[in-house]
């Protein structure tokens, strides 16, 4: 009896560490960013232009990786692209309070939707609040011109359901 209830409490603090670990970035956030675009034409001048942003998003602890939904909207008027707004989907893989990620989605408005890819790392430095850098890109053709649209960005989540500790 003893040791089936030293073996319970073992397995709980095991499945308790590992649940911590991948929920510091799982439930509902909401985030402010400020970036770079880099838009290159092939065949007109290359428009460049900083820019604000926000984005809303859900995670999901799923084993020791996180998935998540993310929408963005990007506010680069006077670039080629102006404004873009769009919805990924997150796979990150949480290290403690670091999470490096991936996002795949697709972006419209101005020119037009089309797909968009993403890399970044994610660091909590409280329990709600995280800081974000991130290198996202889409590529289109309008009337036989291909363009190139990049941009580097670097924001602050706020998580709604965190816990302090």
């Amino acid at each position: 009896m003893k040791r089936c209830t030293m073996s319970i409490a073992l397995v709980a603090a095991l499945l308790s560490v590992t649940v911590a670990q991948a929920s510091e970035f799982s439930g509902a956030y909401v985030g402010g960013k400020i970036g770079y675009n880099n838009n290159t034409p092939t065949s007109s001048a290359t428009y460049n232009k900083g820019f604000f942003g926000g984005e809303v998003g859900y995670g999901w602890n799923v084993g020791k990786a996180m998935l998540g939904l993310d929408g963005f909207a990007d506010d680069h008027a006077q670039s080629a692209t102006g404004r873009d707004d769009g919805v990924d989907v997150k796979l990150g893989y949480p290290m403690g309070k670091w999470m490096p990620y991936a996002k795949l989605g697709v972006t419209g408005t101005n020119p037009g939707t089309r797909p968009n890819g993403a890399v970044g790392v994610e660091y909590k430095f409280e329990p709600e609040w995280s800081v974000v850098g991130e290198l996202f890109t889409d590529s289109y053709s309008v009337n036989g011109v291909d363009q190139t649209n990049a941009n580097a960005t670097v924001g602050v989540n706020y998580y709604f359901n965190s816990s302090r500790k």
